[in-house]
C-alpha cells in the first residue's frame, strides 16, 4: 500500500522519516487529545483508526507497484481535527505495516503521502467550508463529507503517482493506463463512503463531531 513496497534511495527513505517524525512530534505538541476527555470520543476515535486499518487492507494495485485505496483521512479530521487525524493516519500505517510486514524505508513517504498530504487538504477544505458556506447541516454534509473527501483522495492519488514518476526517472511511461479513471473511481467511493459516515453521525451522534459547534450547524441541541 502506497509505497510500503517501493525500492527508495536512501535518501529519500531518511528524509521521508525525518519529516514523519517532526509532522507527528508537532502533531503531539499541539495536545490534540484534549478532544478525548471523553470516554466515548476515545472509542470512537479507536475504533476509526481500526476502520481505516481495514479500509487500507482493500486496494487495487496497478501497474509499476501504483497502489489506490480509501484513504478516510477526510471523515478523522471533520470528527477530531488535523492533529487527531495525523495521528491516526501514522497509527493506520504503521498497523498496515506490521500487519503486512514492510520493510521500514517506505513507511515514511507513505505516511506523508496518504496521510499527511490528505489531513492538510481536508483540514484547508474544512476552513473554508466554515468561512464561505451557509451554516446549515445539509452544506455542512456536502462540503465535509462529499465535496473534501473527493478533492483529498485524488490530490494524494496524483501526488502518489508524481512520486512515483520522479523515482523513476521522470518516465511517464511508469503511468499505468487507465489511471485517470481509476482516480475518478476512488474519489466517488472515498466520497460515498466519508459523505454517508458524515450524515448519519451529524444526525444521530452530533457529540462525535468535535471540530464544530453543533448549535453553528445544528446537528441536534447541546453537546452531552
Amino acid at each position: 500500500m502506497g509505497f510500503l513496497y517501493t525500492p527508495l534511495p536512501f535518501w529519500v527513505a531518511v528524509g521521508a522519516w525525518l519529516v514523519t517524525v517532526g509532522v507527528l512530534a508537532f502533531a503531539f505538541w499541539k495536545n490534540p487529545f484534549k478532544r478525548l476527555q471523553d470516554a466515548t470520543l476515545q472509542h470512537v476515535w479507536l475504533a476509526i483508526v481500526v476502520a481505516i486499518s481495514v479500509l487500507w487492507a482493500s486496494n487495487a494495485w496497478l501497474e509499476d507497484g501504483t497502489v489506490l485505496h480509501l484513504l478516510g483521512a477526510t471523515l478523522v479530521v471533520t470528527l477530531f481535527d488535523w492533529g487527531l487525524a495525523l495521528i491516526a493516519m501514522g497509527a493506520v500505517i504503521g498497523l498496515a505495516a506490521v500487519v503486512f510486514d514492510a520493510p521500514w524505508d517506505g513507511i515514511g513517504l507513505t505516511f506523508l503521502v496518504f496521510g499527511v498530504f490528505p489531513v492538510a487538504i481536508s483540514a484547508l477544505l474544512q476552513r473554508a467550508c466554515s468561512a464561505w458556506l451557509p451554516r446549515n447541516l445539509f452544506m455542512f454534509i456536502v462540503g465535509q463529507g462529499f465535496v473534501s473527501p473527493a478533492i483529498a483522495v485524488s490530490a494524494a492519488a496524483y501526488l502518489a503517482l508524481g512520486a512515483h514518476v520522479a523515482l523513476n526517472g521522470g518516465s511517464v511511461l511508469t503511468v499505468p493506463a487507465g489511471y485517470a479513471f481509476s482516480v475518478f473511481l476512488l474519489a466517488s467511493g472515498e466520497a460515498w463512503f466519508t459523505g454517508m459516515a458524515t450524515a448519519l453521525i451529524a444526525v444521530y451522534r452530533p457529540a462525535w463531531v468535535t471540530t464544530y459547534d453543533v448549535r453553528r450547524y445544528r446537528l441536534g441541541g447541546p453537546r452531552t
